[in-house]
Order: structure tokens, then sequence, then C-alpha cells
């Protein structure tokens, strides 16, 4: 007979950018269910969103997460010019590419230091 544990995590550990609780159902050495909360850090970008001009949108994006402050304008960004059908010159795709790979590196530098 294996021996149940629940293991709470959260809301702030050092291993986690945002305050995230989970709850972790142990048995053995198995996790057989879990349970999150989120939300600790709500910031209402939506509704904030609906009231500014499309262009706005992508200063209120850039602060959703402050570790990553460029991919989520790049993903607002590429929406609009998807849904406007804007063709980008190749040159600025580079620069984008270029950028959130840095920005990725950056994040993985962050990682490897905890």
């Amino acid at each position: 007979m294996s021996h149940k544990v629940i293991i709470p995590i959260g809301p702030y550990h050092p291993l986690q950018e945002e305050p995230e609780f989970f709850r972790l159902y142990v048995e053995g050495e198995r996790v057989v269910d879990i349970d999150i909360m989120i939300g600790y850090n709500h910031r209402g970008i939506e509704e904030l969103s609906e009231h500014k001009h499309f262009d706005q949108v992508a200063y209120l994006v850039e602060r959703i997460c402050g570790i990553c402050s460029t991919s989520h304008p790049f993903a607002y960004v590429n929406a609009v010019e998807d849904l406007a059908k804007i063709q980008v010159p190749e040159r600025a795709l580079y620069i984008r590419t270029i950028i959130a790979e840095m920005e990725r590196i950056h994040s993985h530098l962050l990682w490897l230091g905890l």
C-alpha cells in the first residue's frame, strides 16, 4: 500500500517568477493529481486594453511580465499585422527574431542563476 502525501508549493517560492499556488497529491514517488491556483497578480490587462487605441496596447502588454517584455508585444503586434494584412519588411522580421532570441538567452541565464 502506497503512502498518500499532499505537498503545498507557494504562493511565494524562490523558483517561481510570479505568485502561484500548487497542491501536489503524491503516492509514493508519483504525482497523481495537482491543484493549481493562479491569479494572485491579476493586472486587468484585458479591461485596460479595451479602452485604448490598438496602437497603444503594445505598450500595455510590455508590462505583462517584467522578464519577458518583448515576447508579449511581439505576439500582439503579429496578431494586429495579420488582422490588418500588413506586409512586414524582411529586415524588421530579422530584427524581431534577434531581439526575441536575446530575450530567450536572458531568460535561460536567469534560470541558470537559480
